[in-house]
């Protein structure tokens, strides 16, 4: 192979891997932080997708070196399938830090109402919860929230922050409550306590939905797995006493 066409790999080889790279490390502070508008157009994605194509086809390559063209045929095919599955792969993650900001969710409000109602101020529940809540994706994300209100904001405007980010529609209802019990002169707790309520009702419910999936998927897999196996198990003493009949 010429010794420009190597060069010219070599430096875009060098150009994928850094805006890859950091479109990876992107994905990675937007799945810690809670900021899943982020991952819904990722900052390189279409360098990220070529990288992880390629990462793959890597060991597919030297596995298949042996086939001289075979080799490099078999990598593309590869490439093309990474840069293919990245999508799916990617919606999976933000589709389980959904489910897990919305499993934590009404602790979280419990305990935010919890401190309110002990006569605290609405920063300081905030901080409490910041820093009492269990480790997670929603305890960051309500750190950033209390700096951004020691920053000078608002809370409602840093908690609508927040909801902007996550774009979960259970506290886009917190936001507009707060707004309407701030309007109205209601106490901000009680709205923390009723949609603490909701939130739990709405996390049994999706508990629920899941249980009553669970048999479908177990059925799936005694149909594709465990009734196979039986029929190979039994097909040895079968194909004896067929044997012993026949002879």
């Amino acid at each position: 192979m010429p010794l420009f066409v190597l060069v010219i790999l070599a430096a875009a080889m060098f150009g994928l891997g850094v805006f890859g790279l950091r479109g990876l490390l992107d994905i990675r502070d937007a799945l810690r932080t809670a900021e899943l508008n982020r991952l819904t157009t990722p900052a390189h994605w279409q360098a990220t997708r070529a990288l992880l194509g390629v990462a793959a086809a890597v060991p597919v390559s030297l596995a298949a070196s042996a086939l001289a063209g075979g080799a490099w045929l078999a990598a593309a095919v590869v490439v093309a399938l990474g840069y293919w599955v990245a999508p799916q792969f990617l919606a999976s993650a933000r589709e389980r830090l959904e489910h897990e900001l919305l499993d934590d969710l009404p602790v979280h409000l419990d305990l935010i109402a919890l401190a309110m109602e002990a006569g605290w101020t609405l920063p300081a529940a905030l901080a409490t919860c910041a820093h009492r809540a269990p480790d997670g994706a929603l305890r960051r994300a309500w750190v950033r929230v209390i700096l951004e209100i020691h920053a000078g904001a608002e809370p409602l405007e840093a908690l609508r922050g927040l909801e902007q980010r996550t774009g979960l529609k259970p506290l886009a209802a917190l936001v507009t409550a707060l707004r309407s019990a701030e309007k109205f002169g209601m106490p901000a707790a009680q709205v923390f306590r009723e949609r603490a309520r909701q939130s739990a009702a709405q996390r049994f419910a999706r508990a629920e939905r899941r249980a009553r999936a669970a048999p479908l998927r177990l059925w799936a897999a005694l149909v594709l797995a465990i009734v196979p196996c039986t029929f190979v198990v039994l097909a040895f003493p079968l194909a004896r006493l067929l044997a012993r009949v026949v002879g």
